[in-house]
């Protein structure tokens, strides 16, 4: 169950996110693991599909965990990559940043 009374955490993603980044990024995505997770892409200046599996796959588990895991903000590069990709999941990019 999501926690009201606590702010969700935040985890900000490195400039590059590439094969490299893929590992780690699943660390770190796994050390918050029951909490809510607000992700801070704003600095992300290059995204592979690794990275973008790691956050696809952290997104729905997430939800089946009734958690919730949000991209709250996000460079242009973030948003373009993932929309090449064709990633409508709105959990990684709510309909306001897809403008």
């Amino acid at each position: 169950m999501s926690s009201t009374d606590a702010a969700p955490k935040t985890l900000k993603l490195p400039e590059v996110l590439d094969l490299n980044a893929a590992s780690r990024l699943h660390e770190q995505v796994l050390a918050h693991k029951g909490e809510d997770i607000d992700i801070d892409a704003t600095d992300v200046s290059r995204v592979g599909a690794q990275c973008v599996q790691v956050l696809l796959a952290a997104a729905v588990s997430w939800r089946a965990d009734d958690q919730s895991l949000k991209v709250k903000q996000a460079s242009d590069a973030f948003i373009k990559t993932l929309q090449l990709l064709g990633i409508s999941d709105e959990a990684l990019l709510p309909k306001e940043m897809l403008k």
